[in-house]
């Protein structure tokens, strides 16, 4: 302890010393008539304090204009693919291309409508906060310490979510593909990937042409099979049909974190299961975000693929195609799953609900007690705080008291 103790000492005695400064005077000079006498060594702490603080401001000036800058390329590229494919593209269209809406300095959203297949896209951009060193400083002590399952410090990401329309359904289960080397963190405190099972089976994705940096992650294997083909040559045909492997195969295949579809919400509820008639349908495309403008457009084939499946749930939900139909068995399993997971939350909530009224009560029967205890004369209060003392140290007497009662 005194190793630490005696540094931190002198370095106290340090800035005593300097606050007691008795050289000449920089500056002198009556102001009100008060004579002041200015001394630099004097407020040393002051300046040392300045001088952080104006790193500080620095330091989060370049972090915001950093990541203005790092998200340009991408901002560019995608705007004007989506803009081919969707009638309204961002809020603001008097620029080059859709201004980007900031959630501070590290988020960003970029959102479009008006195409068939796709109620709504929301594309999110997810930065490092760069304008706050000491978040980042922290973020980095605290991964490296505490190893959470998912770091403070990410990497840098942009999510698309196609919400898919309401009506006709799909009700195509759950069904991801996710890196590997992400894989721990896309699973990490996610309600919806808890549908899914990651085939763990020896190459499990080179069976299906798949790279072997991928994990699948499937509510069923009819779902599997559907979306990649069946084991070997047998699926060729229905891979060729949605070419997801085609795509993830490619250059493109590089900047992909997740690839998901999925009926249910990110996060459980809270309040009980959600009505089947409210569930939304959605396809997430999560990327690792490209840096240049070479990058960006190598990256395009992912949002290709993204609306070519949009598309084919459409045309599987509205009859026009079987291509990601299910067998009846599927369906009824699936159905079976939600009904039993409905029952677990509507449980659970209800266990919830039954604490919280409980809770409430005791809260209520504390007030009255205290009403009651107030409407008393201070006499009897007193008596009332000694016989709770007495019985609240001398438990063996009350037992024994009870007892005798008894």
């Amino acid at each position: 302890m005194e190793r630490v103790w005696q540094p931190l000492q002198h370095a106290l005695q340090r800035i005593v010393s300097l606050q007691q400064d008795d050289s000449p005077a920089l500056w002198t000079g009556r102001i009100f008539n008060v004579d002041l006498a200015f001394r630099p060594r004097q407020f040393y702490v002051q300046g040392v304090l300045l001088g952080v603080l104006m790193v500080f401001l620095l330091g989060s000036l370049l972090g915001r204009v950093y990541n203005r800058w790092v998200v340009k390329s991408w901002h560019l590229v995608y705007a004007r693919a989506l803009e081919t494919e969707f009638s309204q593209v961002g809020i603001d269209t008097s620029g080059i291309a859709p201004k980007l809406i900031w959630n501070g300095a590290d988020e960003a959203c970029l959102f479009a409508t008006g195409r068939r297949g796709v109620d709504s896209l929301h594309a999110v951009l997810t930065l490092r906060p760069w304008h706050d060193p000491f978040m980042i400083i922290f973020s980095i002590i605290y991964d490296i310490f505490a190893l959470p399952a998912s770091p403070w410090f990410k990497k840098e990401q942009v999510t698309l979510t196609f919400t898919l329309p309401r009506s006709p359904r799909v009700n195509g289960g759950t069904f991801a593909i996710i890196d590997k080397t992400e894989l721990h963190q896309a699973r990490h405190e996610r309600f919806d990937m808890k549908f899914a099972r990651v085939s763990d089976g020896a190459n499990a994705s080179q069976a299906r042409d798949l790279d072997e940096r991928f994990a699948i992650a499937s509510e069923a294997g009819n779902i599997t099979d559907r979306w990649l083909g069946e084991i070997g040559s047998r699926g060729d045909k229905q891979r060729a049909r949605l070419g997801i492997t085609e795509a993830l195969n490619s250059s493109a295949g590089q900047f992909l974190v997740s690839l998901l579809f999925t009926d249910q919400p990110r996060v459980e509820p809270a309040t009980g299961p959600v009505p089947e008639a409210q569930r939304i349908e959605r396809l997430e495309l999560t990327l690792r975000l490209p840096r240049t403008e070479a990058e960006a457009k190598s990256s395009l084939p992912l949002l290709t693929l993204a609306l070519d499946i949009a598309d084919a749930l459409s045309m599987t939900a509205s009859g026009r195609s079987d291509i990601l139909a299910l067998h009846p068995d599927t369906y009824a399993a699936l159905k079976k799953t939600r009904t039993e997971v409905a029952a677990q939350l509507e449980e659970i909530s209800s266990r919830d609900a039954k604490a919280q009224e409980a809770e409430e009560a005791e809260e209520e029967r504390r007030r009255l007690q205290q009403e009651k205890f107030d409407k008393l004369s201070p006499a009897e209060q007193a008596k009332v705080r000694f016989i709770s003392f007495f019985f609240l140290f001398t438990p063996a007497y009350g037992n024994s008291q009870a007892t005798h009662t008894t």
